[in-house]
C-alpha cells in the first residue's frame, strides 16, 4: 500500500533588505533587433510575490471512492478523520488533503467550516451525494443526510456550519478503531435503531458490524464521553488477548 511523500520544506520568504539610498543607475538603450516592453512589470519579475503552491494530482480512483464512502457513512468529516477512515497506513493525511482538493475541483465535496483550530469540516455536495449513493446501496448502507448550502437573506453568512461536538466524537472514535484494525470502513454505521422486545426503539451512535457477515458486533453510546476512544481501543484488545 503506498505511503504519502513527505511534504517538502517550506523556504520562507525573504524580506527585501534595507540599504541606504542610492542615484538610480539609467537604464540602458535597448539593442537593435530587441523590442521594447510594454505593459510594465510581470508578476514573474518580483521573487518576492507569492504564488499559490499547486496542489499534486494523486486522486485515484480507489481513493476517490474511499473518501466519498466516508463522507456518504460519517456526513462531515475533517482531513484527519478522513485519513484514518480510509488509509491509516500513510505517514500523515497530505494525501488524503491532496485527494480532498481534487474532488473539490470535480464539485464533489467542499469545505462547509473552518474550526478555531484550523480545521477544515468537509463534507459533500449534490453531486458528490448522488455518486456516494451509488457506492453504498450495493451493500444496503444508508447514506446520511445531505449538507446542503443555506445562507442567512441578510448577512449572506452560510447557515448550519457549526461543528457538533458529538458528531466529531462519534467519527474520531470510528477512524481509531480503524486505525487499530478494529472494524473495516464499510462496517460502520450511524444513529441506528435497533427494536428491543418492548417495542422501544434504541438507537446507537455507532454500529461496528463485521465484515463477513455485516452482522452488528458492537454498539456503542457516545453521548457520556466517559472514556477516551484510545483507552476503549486498548481495553478491547485486552478482552480479545
Amino acid at each position: 500500500m503506498a505511503s504519502a511523500a513527505d511534504e517538502p520544506e517550506q523556504t520562507p520568504s525573504a524580506d527585501p533588505s534595507i540599504t541606504p539610498s542610492a542615484p538610480r543607475q539609467q537604464v540602458p538603450d535597448v539593442s537593435a533587433g530587441q523590442s521594447r516592453r510594454t505593459g510594465g512589470r510581470r508578476r514573474s519579475d518580483n521573487p518576492h510575490v507569492q504564488r499559490r503552491p499547486k496542489h499534486r494530482r494523486t486522486s485515484t480512483e480507489p481513493r476517490r471512492r474511499e473518501l466519498l464512502q466516508a463522507l456518504g457513512i460519517f456526513q462531515k468529516a475533517t482531513p484527519d478523520q478522513l485519513w484514518k477512515l480510509t488509509r491509516p497506513d500513510n505517514q500523515h493525511d497530505k494525501l488524503t488533503r491532496d485527494n480532498l482538493l481534487d474532488l473539490e475541483e470535480h464539485h464533489l465535496v467542499r469545505i462547509e467550516s473552518v474550526q478555531d483550530d484550523q480545521r477544515q469540516v468537509w463534507v459533500l455536495t449534490k453531486r458528490g451525494d448522488s455518486e456516494a449513493k451509488t457506492l453504498l446501496e450495493p451493500k444496503d448502507i444508508p447514506v446520511s443526510v445531505l449538507r446542503e448550502e443555506k445562507y442567512d437573506p441578510v448577512t449572506g453568512k452560510m447557515l448550519g456550519t457549526g461543528y457538533d461536538d458529538h458528531a466529531a466524537a462519534v467519527t474520531s472514535t470510528a477512524a481509531e478503531f480503524h486505525c487499530a484494525g478494529i472494524g473495516h470502513r464499510l462496517g460502520f454505521q450511524t444513529e441506528i435503531g435497533h427494536r428491543l422486545g418492548n417495542g422501544y426503539v434504541q438507537r446507537a451512535d455507532l454500529v461496528v458490524r463485521a465484515p463477513d457477515s455485516n452482522v452488528p458486533v458492537m454498539l456503542l453510546e457516545i453521548d457520556r464521553r466517559s472514556e477516551d476512544a484510545h483507552d476503549l481501543v486498548h481495553k478491547l484488545h485486552r478482552y480479545w488477548q
